[in-house]
């Protein structure tokens, strides 16, 4: 998903900035997922479960995961292509504190 946001931008650097903000939040909902199943043997099967697990278990990642959660869902069903590029550089920040937080 980080790949797919990074393409994205290099093609698309002025637009389609709803899906670049998806994209980062998938790529770090994976990087919670990976976590979660490296220490538990199991993931959150949905968002609902996954984002109390990261309050719980992850307090340290829980702002900014449910930040970009929310910037995510925003882009997708509330202003989509009318996204600028502010709220693209602000979920980049986002991930990038995320993964600083959370490495593999």
């Amino acid at each position: 998903n980080r790949r797919f946001y990074e393409w994205l931008q290099e093609v698309r650097p002025n637009d389609a900035h709803d899906w670049k903000i998806v994209a980062l939040f998938y790529s770090e909902l994976h990087r919670v997922n990976y976590r979660f199943a490296r220490e538990t043997g199991r993931a959150p099967e949905n968002h609902f479960k996954r984002n109390r697990r990261v309050e719980g278990e992850l307090p340290h990642v829980f702002d900014d995961y449910n930040d970009l959660y929310a910037m995510s869902m925003r882009a997708r069903y509330r202003e989509g292509h009318r996204l600028k590029d502010s709220r693209r550089r602000s979920a980049v920040e986002t991930a990038d504190r995320i993964e600083d937080k959370l490495p593999f």
